[in-house]
C-alpha cells in the first residue's frame, strides 16, 4: 500500500536555524530517501519553496478561474514537503514516519492512498 508523509513546518523556526544545522537536517532527508529506495519503499519525495511563492486556484461561483496568494489558512505551519512509500500496513507507515528527519515544529501527516 501507498501512504502520504506529508510535512508541516514552521518556515519562521526553521528560517532561524544556523546553517549548519539546517544543513545537517537537509542532509538526514537525503539519507532518509536513500534509504528508503534501498529497502524498495521509495515511490516519490520532494521539499517546497517556502510558502510565500504559493498560489491557490479556485473555481469561482461564476465558472471562472480565481487565483490568490496562498495558503489562506492563518497558521503557523506551513506544508513543506512530502515522501510517498510503499509500506505494508498502517503500523509500519507510522513506524516509518517516526524515521522521518524531524525540524523545529515538524507535524508529518500519514494517509493511505487508496489502490
Amino acid at each position: 500500500m501507498r501512504y502520504l508523509f506529508l510535512g508541516y513546518s514552521n518556515e519562521k523556526a526553521e528560517r532561524e536555524l544556523p546553517a549548519e544545522e539546517l544543513e545537517r537536517v537537509i542532509a538526514l532527508h537525503a539519507d532518509f530517501g536513500a534509504r528508503m529506495r534501498a529497502e524498495g519503499r521509495f515511490v516519490a519525495g520532494v521539499g517546497l519553496a517556502d510558502s510565500a511563492e504559493t498560489k491557490v486556484v479556485r473555481r469561482a461561483a461564476d465558472g471562472g478561474d480565481l487565483v490568490t496568494d496562498g495558503p489562506f489558512a492563518e497558521t503557523a505551519e506551513q506544508i513543506g514537503g512530502l515522501y510517498i512509500l510503499e509500506c505494508a500496513d498502517h503500523d509500519e507507515a507510522i513506524a516509518l514516519a517516526r524515521r522521518i528527519p524531524f525540524t523545529p515544529g515538524l507535524t508529518v501527516e500519514v494517509r493511505r492512498a487508496p489502490a
